[in-house]
């Protein structure tokens, strides 16, 4: 495949990825730039937290999509295949962790990682989503129950029948990032002041 095509691709991911949602949303919930109030994180949790579940629920679907759209439309418009795929989500996940259009501060990429996966993986994010629900419920952290969840995706993709050899590489280089991205949870949860979402702590209420 031509090697500008290629370019082209990777180039394509970043900036779909480096599209925040949370941000080009804002103004349509009367929300501010979410990187100065709460964690101080561009992402679909913090717009949870500001804006509710409306917000929450947009930013969540808005940087899903670009995912999917970096990972799985982008190759097929420049016909880009074989490990192409997997490069590109890597590329739109740190676009959106580093994006061009925000001064390289945007969020921590989970829910561009989910988009990704849900069309290059989707066995194994159904094995991670069952893990992320498990560790949300029990325990009330949602940095947790993240990083626990794309462990589980990573590990389920070495059982999963089909994924290639890029699609190993993909989720080990995206579970780095995204516990990288999640140290700051990490440290406070060591501090014991991490926050919790009670609300889905459902087998303490039980």
């Amino acid at each position: 495949m031509p090697v500008i095509a290629i370019i082209a691709a990777v180039i394509a991911a970043y900036v779909i990825g480096s599209l925040s949602g949370s941000l080009l949303l804002g103004p349509l919930f009367n929300q501010a730039d979410l990187r100065t109030g709460g964690s101080g994180n561009a992402g679909a949790t913090n717009a949870l937290r500001a804006g509710g579940r409306g917000y929450g629920l947009a930013v969540l679907i808005f940087d899903m999509v670009k995912g999917a759209v970096a990972a799985g439309l982008v190759p097929i418009l420049l016909h880009t295949y074989g490990p192409w795929p997997f490069v590109c989500g890597i590329v739109a996940i740190l676009g959106h962790v580093y994006p061009v259009f925000y001064g390289f501060r945007g969020g921590k990429g989970a829910a561009t990682c989910i988009g990704v996966l849900a069309v290059l993986l989707p066995g194994s994010l159904a094995f991670g989503a069952a893990v992320w629900v498990a560790v949300l419920v029990a325990s009330g952290f949602v940095g947790l129950a993240t990083i626990l969840g794309m462990i589980g995706v990573a590990i389920a993709s070495f059982f999963v029948p089909g994924v290639p050899s890029a699609g190993h590489v993909f989720v080990v280089a995206a579970s780095l990032i995204i516990i990288y991205t999640h140290r700051g949870n990490i440290a406070r949860m060591r501090a014991g002041n991490e926050n919790r979402f009670e609300r889905a702590r459902i087998w303490r209420r039980r």
